[in-house]
């Protein structure tokens, strides 16, 4: 599978898997994640309560490189009845064959329940794949020991980069995974581009709104951050105080700030002329496919859990004062005790638009950040290097 690549921690996660083994006879009911250090204390936390006095008790496995293994082990007939991931999946895992259809087992309605995107986010061709539990995106974060006030425009924020900006002493002015179209989706597509038309099953990475956007990464943000581009050297720029500015998602702010950085929340700068316009995603228990001759202690452990969890208040309001996780329980989307935070990543998710989930998009992942890459390494311009990938996703699809 192709895809943006969203770590969600420094160098990947190990496995912490208490009981139910890849692969083993006896493996219970199982959910998979890559949460952080932060939100994984936090996991342990909502299970102990969501077990108490249940027989078919349901357990964690931390997974890196998830998509990879979830890819090898359902195809198998193996894997977690659940995990979690934002919903752009949800098509390509139809097609597949990854998923369950949970639309006459669960019992909330979603329609009522959860936020209208929401509802939508976790649906295809009418069936029910998962339940909704926040959303997110990226969004600027700042230093608050080193910038007095988070800057308004990109172009104050360049002006705020440079005067820190001495990569000579181990100094930049940004931290941002440099390639990953999640992250720079907001700059991108602020001038009316796009990188892919879900609708309408249409490429946009070769228009010229969008070879504009290009342009802007190329040089109000590529010139700040370090030379690679990786998500594991971006962010510990950031982390260890080195950089007044990262583009980062709610996922990090926890640790950021467990490192003693003063990390604060602020919409993405505007551009003129334009808008950012950053990808967002809906936080999703997935039902897989081993579902679908599951149990039916198992099958009924693995509802109860997503529609507890996207339905509890602890755990609504948790996530959100703890990771700047956006509810999307329709109770909780005005909430008094959401935080600052949160109120601040939802003014950036207002400006965005979905992640596709088109099962299309799959085939536009790698050769668009690869294209990036070419741009960002200096060995194409913007319009050769969209028009040499947007070459290559077409023949993909055909």
């Amino acid at each position: 599978m192709e895809r943006r690549q969203v770590l969600t921690g420094i160098g990947g996660l190990t496995t912490v898997a208490v009981a139910g083994c890849l692969g083993g006879d006896e493996r219970g009911t199982t959910l998979w994640h890559d949460f952080t250090d932060a939100e994984e204390s936090d996991l342990e936390t909502y299970l102990e309560t969501f077990n108490e006095g249940r027989e078919d008790t349901l357990d964690a496995e931390g997974i890196s490189e998830i998509e990879d293994q979830l890819d090898t082990a359902l195809a198998a007939g193996d894997g977690p009845e659940t995990f979690a991931w934002a919903h752009d999946w949800i098509g390509v895992y139809d097609d597949q064959g990854f998923v369950y259809d949970a639309s006459d087992d669960v019992s909330v309605d979603l329609g009522s329940e959860y936020t209208e995107a929401a509802a939508q986010a976790v649906q295809w061709d009418g069936a029910v794949y998962g339940l909704p539990y926040a959303a997110e995106t990226v969004s600027l974060m700042y230093n608050a020991e080193m910038v007095d006030q988070p800057p308004e425009t990109i172009d104050e924020m360049v002006s705020i980069m440079e005067e820190h900006h001495d990569p000579e002493n181990g100094q930049y002015g940004l931290s941002c995974p440099a390639i990953d179209p999640y992250f720079l989706s907001g700059y991108l597509q602020a001038f009316g581009g796009y990188i892919f038309d879900e609708q309408n099953e249409e490429l946009g990475i070769e228009a010229d709104e969008f070879i504009e956007g290009v342009e802007l990464v190329q040089n109000s943000i590529w010139e700040y951050v370090p030379n690679d581009p990786s998500y594991e050297s971006q962010v510990p720029v950031f982390n260890d105080g080195n950089a007044p500015f990262a583009i980062n998602g709610p996922w990090e702010l926890a640790g950021f700030r467990d490192a003693g950085i003063d990390a604060q929340v602020a919409p993405l700068p505007g551009v003129e002329g334009g808008e950012p316009s950053p990808y967002t995603g809906i936080q999703t228990w997935y039902f897989t496919s081993q579902l679908e001759d599951a149990e039916e202690a198992a099958l009924g452990t693995t509802i109860d859990w997503a529609e507890w969890y996207t339905t509890n208040e602890d755990v609504i309001i948790g996530n959100a004062q703890n990771h700047g996780a956006i509810p999307v329980h329709q109770d909780y989307v005005e909430h008094e005790d959401l935080g600052d935070d949160v109120q601040q990543f939802a003014e950036t998710v207002g400006m965005g638009v979905p992640m596709p989930s088109h099962p299309m998009m799959d085939q536009v992942w790698t050769p668009f950040e690869e294209a990036l890459e070419r741009v960002f390494q200096g060995q194409a311009g913007p319009t050769e290097s969209m028009e040499s990938a947007a070459e290559e996703i077409r023949g993909r699809w055909e």
